[in-house]
């Protein structure tokens, strides 16, 4: 049986239906007082990976555990949730339970950009999970995605969201000219399916990313389109961004001024990549934008577990 965390993000939720659809038998680990639509042919279990005596009853209980995907991770904190509780603090709670509980093989996910140098908390953090994974002692694959699009990513939410709050323009920060890679959900969800059985990434950081390099303005004209949103792009040099950031951060699904100011930075991979180490082509960012359609189709099972209080 597969246990994952970190099973109602963007990424996990992916990842649990292409386990399904392989007929793996899963477990979620399910945070406590959150409510999400979930697939159905799962074993469900309330937990936070911030409580150790959580992952210790969903490793014992309904099954034995020989793989951990852990997925759980915050990219913004508040008063209830800090980037060293729930990204390190987490990840080394769920490399523990591994070893107390004897599963050897730990697959997780990291981040472009992510190093323990970084001048971004956020990425720090990531960075220091990655290397919590990678002196774990485990067999452990360590995922190091490009930045990840699909239903509840934040790259597309942020776009779409100043897309509502302004009518004509759409303020593109730095001239809109870092480079990014972007990868879909499903893509992403395949490569971490398929680490389970692929050799060549057992004890490996494996970087991945979309087939191509693109410009922050055209992702973000590639966005608008899919939504069918017409939108002037102004394109705000960095002076300029770092200047009107508490501005651009004000909107819906809008980035903290920490995320806006990184965007600064390109975060792309080896071309190629994906398709080397897993044997497919990711596909194209026009081509896997439906879900920002108006009328596309969403999950209508939702499951809420009470019990460890959040606050």
């Amino acid at each position: 049986m597969i246990l994952v965390t970190g099973a109602t993000g963007c990424v996990g939720r992916a990842v649990v239906e292409r386990l399904i659809s392989a007929g793996h038998a899963v477990k979620l680990l399910w945070h406590w007082n959150h409510e999400h639509p979930v697939p159905r042919r799962v074993t469900i279990i309330g937990g936070d990976v911030r409580q150790p005596e959580t992952l210790k009853a969903a490793f014992t209980e309904e099954g034995d555990i020989d793989t951990v995907i852990h997925l759980a991770s915050i990219r913004r904190e508040s008063d209830t949730d800090a980037f060293d509780e729930v990204n390190i603090q987490g990840t080394q709670n769920v490399v523990q339970a591994c070893r107390d509980h004897k599963v050897g093989r730990l697959i997780t996910m990291s981040c472009l950009g992510a190093e323990t140098r970084s001048p971004y908390p956020l990425h720090r953090s990531i960075g220091r999970a990655e290397e919590i994974a990678r002196g774990s002692g485990l067999n452990f694959t360590v995922i190091k995605s490009a930045v990840v699009y699909g239903e509840g990513d934040w790259l597309t939410s942020w776009i779409t969201g100043m897309a509502r709050s302004l009518p004509l323009v759409m303020p593109t920060p730095h001239s809109g000219q870092t480079k990014l890679q972007p990868i879909w959900v499903g893509d992403v969800a395949a490569c971490i399916v398929r680490s389970l059985s692929t050799r060549s990434t057992f004890r490996q950081v494996v970087p991945i990313g979309g087939p191509a390099s693109m410009r922050l303005d055209e992702i973000m004209a590639t966005t608008l389109s899919a939504t069918g949103r017409r939108r002037r792009l102004v394109r705000l040099p960095t002076s300029m961004t770092h200047q009107l950031a508490g501005f651009v951060a004000r909107f819906r699904h809008a980035l903290s001024e920490p995320e806006i100011e990184a965007l600064a930075y390109n975060r792309t991979t080896e071309i190629g990549a994906v398709h080397r180490m897993f044997g497919f082509v990711p596909a194209k960012m026009g081509a896997k934008l439906d879900f920002l359609r108006p009328d596309a189709l969403k999950p209508e099972l939702n499951v809420s577990l009470r019990g460890w209080p959040t606050a």
